[in-house]
This record gives structure tokens, sequence and C-alpha cells, in this order.
């Protein structure tokens, strides 16, 4: 995401660009119900009794119901979080393959983006050292 802003401050990709690359990201995640049906953490009853009680709170998540209603434990969501995040493209691939950035483009902006980083890190890091240890940082 941050690295989608970059681009965006850098004259890079248009907010239209930003804003619909990150929209087919979302989409090209797996829904977290069917996963854990795939991954054998849920069955289809209870992935339904999740998304009934979702209909009654719709403001809370998937993951979060199925742990409170004690289907799923907090590290069973956080594997399959984390294997949700696996099975998305990444931002990048979807910039690339809509024609937004070229694969050389994406690298080398990417490496800019981590440079700056790394210099916004070092200017903080100095602003925040008390004066006699700035030296001693370096």
């Amino acid at each position: 995401m941050q690295f989608s802003i970059y681009l965006v401050d850098n004259g890079i990709i248009t907010c239209e660009e930003c804003f619909e690359s990150l929209k087919l990201h979302l989409r090209s995640r797996p829904q977290l119900g069917a996963l854990a049906i795939q991954m054998r953490k849920l069955d289809f009853r209870q992935v339904f009794a999740i998304l009934r009680a979702q209909c009654d709170a719709p403001n809370e998540l998937f993951g979060e119901l199925a742990v409170s209603l004690g289907y799923l434990t907090q590290d069973d969501l956080s594997q399959l979080l984390a294997e949700q995040s696996l099975r998305s493209r990444s931002l990048v691939e979807i910039l690339i393959e809509n024609g937004m950035i070229t694969a050389d483009e994406a690298d080398r902006y990417f490496n800019d983006y981590r440079s700056c980083m790394k210099q916004a890190e070092r200017d903080e890091l100095a602003a925040a050292a008390p004066a006699g240890e700035l030296a001693f940082a370096r």
C-alpha cells in the first residue's frame, strides 16, 4: 500500500490507477470461508453459521466471528490469513499486468522507494536522538 502511494506521489501512476489496482488486489484474495474449507479448518455448516452471524453483525470480520463462535482458534485464523495473503496477487503484479508500469520500472521504482524509506528512517532516528548521541550513532 505504501509503495502505491509512493508511485502516486511521484506521478508514476494516477490516483485512479492506484485505486483500480487496489480493488483488483483485494478481489484476488480468496475468501476466508472458502479457504478455511479447503484447508479443512471449517466445514460448510460452520461457514454458513458464521455468514448468518455476520448478517446480524455486518461490521464484524468473518475470521473474528469464527473465533468468537469457537469454530477457529486464533492460531487457525492466523494461518488462514497468512495463506490468504500468499494466494493474493501482489500489487506490483497487478500494476504490471494492467500496463501501468513495466517489470523493469517496477524494480527501479521499488529500489528508489526502499532508498527513500531508509533515508526517512535515518532522518527520524537523527531527529529523535539527543545531540550528544547523534555523532555516536553515525
